[in-house]
């Protein structure tokens, strides 16, 4: 006999439960494990809070275990739910291994494509010039999702990514197509009243930063060894706030060249190949890369930012 929830379970009623056992409560599961409460679960899932606790109570009903203790810090696996927790993902995967696996024998010029890419190149820079791609490929529905989240291409919530570093998960396919710098700048009113800086050493000067919410690699081991001395006295997530913020006078900031160098009134301080050069990185899940809706999109964004290359490079300054 065994347990469930603190009854005693048949071999029986273990092998009616497996025919009970719903493949998609595993996928309640997994986003509570992931997110770590039923109302975050529940946004990811787009669901209300009360559907997921209903799912997650069934499926522990089913395997007759409990899979979760909840804590003041969110809801935590129990050793069931550890055990539970890669089959899950095993479940996950082979259904998403299904879903890429059949579409890419679709062949039509037509359906959704979801691209992803950094909040503030695709706010900023990619939204303006999509409209190309719709009006040669008017069947194919196009999803941008601008978010600094490196979303999962394996787990599809998103076909083709744009991202600032080489991804180094397996089972995908990555080509860099452009490189994007950074320089550092300030307004002329700023430089008016402070003088012009002279990095490494910015004694004198105000910095605007990152916050710890979005802290780059890059740009933060460039401000460490070139903005030394200097007081930080503004952070923000969103290089579209430091650029507003540098535009009025607050202070210096690193920025992309492709957002600073169009802005009247900003300067650039430095070439930009001595600020922060990263090489932007087309992904595709190698599954879908056929695809011909997914290739058509690669193909487009790969003319497009080949041939914005001087301005993503910051060359025309």
């Amino acid at each position: 006999m065994r347990r469930c929830m603190g009854s005693p379970i048949s071999a029986r009623q273990l092998c009616k439960n497996a025919w009970m056992f719903s493949w998609d409560d595993a996928r309640y599961f997994l986003e509570v494990q992931r997110a770590g409460s039923l109302s975050a679960a529940g946004r990811r899932l787009r669901v209300n809070q009360s559907t997921v606790g209903r799912r997650l109570a069934a499926l522990e009903a089913t395997l007759g275990a409990r899979l979760f203790e909840r804590t003041p810090d969110g809801y935590v696996l129990t050793v069931a739910g550890e055990t539970f927790l890669p089959r899950a993902e095993r479940m996950e995967e082979e259904g998403l291994a299904a879903v890429r696996e059949v579409a890419g024998h679709e062949v039509r010029l037509a359906g959704t494509v979801r691209l992803t890419s950094p909040e503030t190149f695709g706010s900023r820079f990619l939204a303006s010039r999509l409209a190309g791609f719709q009006r040669r490929y008017p069947d194919i529905h196009l999803e941008l999702v601008a978010d600094n989240r490196a979303l999962s291409l394996s787990r599809r919530e998103a076909d083709v990514a744009l991202r600032l570093a080489r991804p180094v998960q397996p089972l995908l396919v990555t080509r860099q197509l452009a490189e994007v710098a950074s320089a550092l700048y300030a307004s002329e009113s700023y430089l008016s009243e402070h003088g012009k800086p002279r990095p490494p050493d910015l004694s004198g000067h105000r910095l605007i930063g990152f916050d710890e919410t979005f802290q780059p690699e890059a740009e933060m081991r460039w401000l460490a060894r070139n903005a030394r001395g200097a007081r930080e006295v503004f952070k923000s997530n969103s290089p579209q706030a430091q650029l507003e913020a540098a535009a009025s006078g607050l202070g210096l900031a690193l920025l992309p060249c492709y957002l600073a160098d169009p802005v009247p009134g900003l300067v650039r301080l430095l070439p930009a190949s001595k600020g922060v050069v990263r090489g932007l990185w087309l992904v595709l899940h190698q599954d879908l890369r056929h695809v011909p809706r997914v290739r058509a999109l690669a193909d487009f964004l790969t003319d497009l930012l080949q041939g914005q290359q001087p301005l993503l490079r910051g060359a025309q300054a």
